[in-house]
Order: C-alpha cells, then structure tokens, then sequence
C-alpha cells in the first residue's frame, strides 16, 4: 500500500478524510466494504488505486468497471449524520459534483456534459463516468457507513457490450490538462458536498431540480429496464421531488415512479 495514485498523498486530502492508495486492487469498493465490516475504518476514508482489475457496476446491464492505469477508481466511505432514508439522494450530489469538475477543471461546455438516470455521467454523448452508491454495517451493531465508488475514464475507454451508446474518455475529448487536478477536485468537491448535505437536512427538492437540469433523455421516449428483464416504456417527464425517482409517463397517460432500473432511448436497439 506504498503507491501514490496521481501523486496523491495524505497532505492533499481535506481534513478529516483520510486515504490508502494502492498499486492494484480487484475492486475499491469491495476493499471498502469489507474495511468497514472488520471495524478498521471509523472517520472518512478514500481507497484509491493505480489500477482496479474487478469493479461493479449497478444494475443488470451495468457489468464490470475495469479501470487501466491513467482512469479513477475511487471509494469514500463516510458516515452521514443525516437519516439513513436520505443517504439515497447522495447519488444525485455525486453526480452533480463530476458534472461541476468536468466543467470547471477540464473546461467541457456545460451543454456537452449530461446525467443519465441514475447513476451515469456523459460527455458528447459517451459514457465517461459511473458512480454506485452503498451502504454497509458497521461491527457490533454500531451503526452504518456509506460507500461511494466512482470511475471516470480519463486517459482510456473500455469497449462496452451496450447497444445504445460507447464510452469516451477525456483525453480523446480534448482535455490535455492535468489528471491530478481532475482527481483533486473531485476529491475535495464530494468532501464539501457530503459536508454540505448533513448540515442541511430536510427537502432534497432543490437538490433533484439541479440533477434534472443536467438530465439526458428528458421529454424523450425511454425504456426502462427493471429486475427481472422486465421492460417499460413511456416518457421521462422528470424526477419526483420527494425522492429523485424517475418519472415515467406512460402511453395511457398514467405516470409511473421508478426507483430503480436502466434507462436507454426507445428508439436503441434492444441489447
């Protein structure tokens, strides 16, 4: 646990996060998670690594996130004191924070940089980023953690077995800029955002009104894949206030909320 990821060391990160860097790593979620199970891990921590042989996705379609040297592969484990029934909305605040770093630090017009629901980050129409959200118990019945694992394609992009759309990369976007700056912004943006997010608790409505101005698909017919290989179809009319779920206009006129699935154009080829 000697590397230095980006030439990252402890110094660089915002008081009280700590970090452990590494050379290689099957998954830094998973070396996350299981931090937290053993007790090792009690103040907010990041793992981060050269390289990730295993990540996961979410979702069915989602697969792998194999991240090559040069890409970020990333976990934060926190402890919100917010309610355990909010954590959720972290989701969208991670996706709005890689939205801001890849405007402010790499200069990506803010009309090139999309959210797609829930959990995605897109360039010029590739895939860039992807982010997935868990919690995890802590020992003894001490409560609960929250894991944020994050990859975004910076110098590579893998080859995905999707039908609706490719993965890019920021080199081959045009950014020629610094990797380290991209990671620190990043780094320090989500310690100030999951800061932010405890000492303001109560309604998320402005929070899902700041992701949804950024979201792909909106007014377009979408379909949306669900547990089970189960498929619906309808407008993405917007996300509900209460809770960021996606808003499903059904061809009756009926609107449908859903909380979880992959998304894809109604007019993509079916995978």
């Amino acid at each position: 646990m000697t590397a230095r990821p980006f030439d990252l060391t402890p110094t660089d990160l915002p008081s009280p996060w700590q970090g452990r860097f590494h050379d290689q790593l099957g998954s830094t979620s998973d070396e996350a998670l299981a931090l937290v199970r053993a007790g090792e891990i009690d103040g907010p921590t990041l793992i981060l690594t050269h390289e990730q042989t295993a990540g996961r996705g979410r979702g069915r379609a989602a697969g792998s996130w194999t991240s090559t040297a040069g890409n970020l592969a990333i976990s934060f484990i926190h402890f919100p004191h917010s309610p355990v029934r909010d954590w959720p909305a972290l989701s969208y605040v991670a996706g709005l924070v890689l939205a801001r770093t890849l405007r402010d630090v790499c200069g990506f017009p803010e009309a090139s940089i999309g959210l797609k629901w829930p959990n995605d980050v897109f360039i010029s129409g590739g895939k860039v980023a992807g982010l997935l959200l868990e919690t995890v118990s802590l020992p003894q019945g001490r409560g609960q953690a929250l894991v944020l694992g994050l990859g975004l394609n910076i110098e590579t992009a893998p080859t995905l077995d999707r039908p609706d759309y490719i993965a890019r990369d920021l080199r081959s976007l045009g950014y020629d800029g610094s990797a380290r700056d991209v990671v620190l912004h990043l780094i320090h943006g989500w310690a100030e955002a999951v800061e932010r997010f405890d000492r303001e608790p109560g309604s998320r409505h402005q929070l899902f009104r700041d992701w949804q101005a950024r979201a792909l698909y909106l007014g377009e017919d979408i379909r949306v894949r669900l547990d089970g290989d189960e498929q619906i179809s309808g407008q993405f009319i917007g996300l509900d206030e209460e809770t960021g779920a996606l808003r499903l206009k059904l061809p009756g006129g009926k609107v449908r909320t859903i909380m979880a699935g992959d998304v894809m154009l109604a007019s993509a080829p079916h995978g």
